[in-house]
Order: C-alpha cells, then sequence, then structure tokens
C-alpha cells in the first residue's frame, strides 16, 4: 500500500469560531452515531438477529415411567429419530419427543438388547434363542440360533454376527435373509448403519472394509491404504450411505473418505498412531466429517479434506475420550464425549464455527439426536433423558 505525504493544512484560528456552534455542541453524538453504523455494516446484522439460547424444555430419570419435569413455557415442535434408552442387564426404556413413556421393561442380569426405534432384540449373553418386539413389547419372531444381533437403531435392516465376530449377514425384520454370509478378516474390528437407508459398512482386522446395502448386495469390499500395521479401527456412514469413512493402519494412520461404490473421494495422514478403536463420525447434511484426538474433535471437510475446525476437549477434562456420538443438521450439531463415567455434550454451530452449548454430565452418555426441526436436542444417559431447545432471541 502506497502513503502519500500532504501539505499540511493551517488554520485560522478565527475559522474555527465560525463553525456552527450546534455542530460542536452535539459532534460526539453524530461521530458515536455514525461509528455504531459502520460497526453494523461492517460485521453484518446477522449476530444480532440470530443470537439465541438454548433452554431445557424436558427431563426425566431414564429407569422410571413417572412423568417429565416440563417447562410449560417450551414444547418440542419437531420429531426425533431417537426414542429408547437402556442399559443391559438393567432396563429398556421407549419414551416419546414430551418424555411420556411409551414402554417400559427391567432386564434381567444375562439379558440383552439391540434396540430401533421400531422395534427390538432380546437376547441371552449365553443362549441360542433370539426374541424379536416392536416398541410396544409385542412379540413379533422368536429364532433358535446362537448369532448376536446388531439393530439398525433408525431403519429396517439388522445385522447378525457370529458368535466369534467373524461372520456377518444381512436380515430384515421379517428374519428373512437378505445377504450372503461376509467374512473379510479375522474378526469385525467396527460397524455403523446409514441412518435412514440401513445400509452397513464394516471395517475388519485385515484392513478391508465392506459396504452391504439395504437389499442385502455387497456394493464393494476392498483393502483400506496400506501401513505397515493395516487394520481398520473405525467405520462411520452418512445419513443416507452417500459418505463412507474409515480410520485404519499404524505408522502411518489414515483418514479415507469414500463414495458409496467405494471410489476413492480423499485420504488424509492423520499424524497418529492409535492402536485402539475411534469413533467417527461423518455428515451429509452438515458436509463434515468428525474426528476425536487426543486433545481435540478435529473437523474435516468432506469436498476438500482438510481441516476446518478443532473443538478443544482437553479444556473439559476428555483428552483421550473412551468414545464420541453425533447427529447433525444442516446447521449445527450436536456431540457427546464419554471418558471415565462422565460426559461433555456439545453443540457446534456450523455458520459462527463455535461451540453454542455445552453441558457436563456425570455419567455415561449413550446418544444424542437433533429433531427435523431446527434447534431441537435429545441427550440419553444412562441415568437421565434430557430435552433442549435452541430458541432465537
Amino acid at each position: 500500500m502506497a502513503y502519500y505525504l500532504t501539505k499540511k493544512n493551517v488554520y485560522n484560528p478565527k475559522s474555527v469560531h465560525s463553525v456552527s456552534p450546534f455542530y460542536i455542541k452535539y459532534s460526539s453524538y453524530i461521530i458515536s452515531t455514525i461509528l455504531l453504523v459502520s460497526f453494523i455494516f461492517l460485521l453484518g446484522t446477522n449476530r444480532l438477529v440470530e443470537e439465541s439460547s438454548i433452554f431445557n424444555v424436558w427431563s426425566k430419570p431414564i429407569n422410571t415411567v413417572d412423568s417429565s419435569i416440563s417447562d410449560p413455557n417450551l414444547s418440542i415442535d419437531g420429531n426425533f429419530k431417537l426414542n429408547f434408552g437402556y442399559r443391559q442387564g438393567r432396563y429398556l426404556h421407549y419414551f416419546d419427543k414430551f418424555g411420556n413413556t411409551i414402554f417400559y421393561t427391567n432386564l434381567a442380569f444375562d439379558s440383552r438388547v439391540s434396540v430401533g426405534n421400531s422395534n427390538f432384540v432380546h437376547y441371552k449373553k449365553l443362549g441360542r434363542a433370539n426374541q424379536a418386539y416392536n416398541l410396544n413389547g409385542n412379540i413379533l419372531w422368536i429364532t433358535n440360533t446362537s448369532v448376536y444381533p446388531e439393530v439398525s437403531k433408525y431403519s429396517t435392516t439388522i445385522i447378525n454376527h457370529a458368535s466369534d465376530n467373524s461372520i456377518i449377514q444381512m436380515f430384515d425384520w421379517n428374519n428373512n435373509i437378505l445377504s450372503k454370509t461376509i467374512q473379510y478378516g479375522e474378526f469385525i474390528t467396527d460397524g455403523a448403519f446409514a441412518d435412514n437407508t440401513g445400509d452397513y459398512v464394516a471395517g475388519f482386522s485385515s484392513g478391508y472394509i465392506a459396504l452391504i446395502n439395504r437389499a442385502g448386495g455387497l456394493d464393494f469390499a476392498m483393502t483400506t491404504i496400506l501401513s505397515e500395521i493395516n487394520f481398520v479401527k473405525a467405520v462411520a456412514i452418512s445419513e443416507d450411505g452417500s459418505f463412507i469413512t474409515s480410520l485404519s493402519g499404524i505408522r502411518p494412520e489414515y483418514l479415507t473418505l469414500y463414495k458409496k461404490n467405494g471410489e476413492t473421494i480423499w485420504y488424509t495422514d492423520t499424524g497418529l498412531s492409535r492402536r485402539r478403536n475411534i469413533s467417527l463420525g461423518v455428515s451429509e447434511k452438515s458436509m463434515m466429517v468428525y474426528m476425536p484426538t487426543e486433545t481435540s474433535i478435529d473437523i474435516y471437510s468432506i469436498p476438500t479434506g482438510k481441516i476446518i475446525d478443532k473443538l478443544d476437549i482437553s479444556k473439559y477434562g476428555m483428552d483421550n475420550p473412551t468414545y464420541m456420538k453425533s447427529s447433525s443438521s444442516d446447521k449445527d450439531t450436536i456431540f457427546a464425549i464419554g471418558k471415565n463415567a462422565k460426559s461433555i455434550v456439545l453443540i457446534y454451530d456450523h455458520k459462527s464455527k463455535e461451540i453454542v452449548f455445552s453441558k457436563e454430565i456425570n455419567t455415561w452418555v449413550y446418544n444424542v439426536d437433533v429433531s427435523d426441526v431446527y434447534g431441537e436436542y435429545l441427550i440419553v444417559s444412562d441415568k437421565y433423558i434430557y430435552s433442549y431447545k435452541r430458541v432465537i432471541l
């Protein structure tokens, strides 16, 4: 930038007194008004218009059928996909968006459930009978089998795992076989369903990943990018199955994003050498990939593969978290990070790139959800259920 020197103006002292007294008297007000208007136009009025707060709409202990404690001035307008909470060997609880109990049952110590928002499968820790029920507790079918079911939370597919977790196979809710048996390594290390479709991605100890579509077809099976030690630590799939992501390998560790046909979109060396399973998240609503590290949640852009933000979780005492849960709208994402039977819940605004809400919870948070109306959130822990609403002020 060029700077130019000009001759300094010389004022006649008499000319100052010739200025109108009105401008002298009110000059400070005029200058303040000009600065305020300039500030609004420079920063935009959007932050002033969209300033918001997040309030608790209702809460309820998860192990009771009592009514929820509600704020009479707030209500939930949208619908949550998430409508259940459970603890193995303790209880299963279905509820509606207002916190009213739909179905509740106590579970025996050796009982296990795999739960979706419309149906669940009940089985024994060591046993051969799998029993399917709808959310009202009405039985659908009983199968004499020793496989372990993994139920799609929000769609209509089931993955049955062999007892040694080496083989998987897809079924529907009429217990019809949809796929062939799938095996691409010694054992399955991670798996995930697409929320809206029921497509299923699996990762294997061999470094392979495989995608079984909702009809049972094998869309692809291939090895991840080779590392010195190659195995899959985590997989995730977006809401409609358009994007799949995997975390694999040691020296180096790779985060990779794929299309639904298996084509690689991008991959990146994370610079880390983790040996344990890691939680991942990917959303086509936000067009982001979420990966926890030792001290942060790294947020990657789906189109570019670049890190666009890092959310500091170390300040909440969540270094090296045990797991991460997430749910996204096109405007924000809710995260739950857990460690040592404690959790932190964060709501991240995509546009402002800010954490607009945080809540420390002194127990495990099992799941979170965003409703189909902007600014409504559900948190399910192993002690309480919480519903929150973002209110534009």
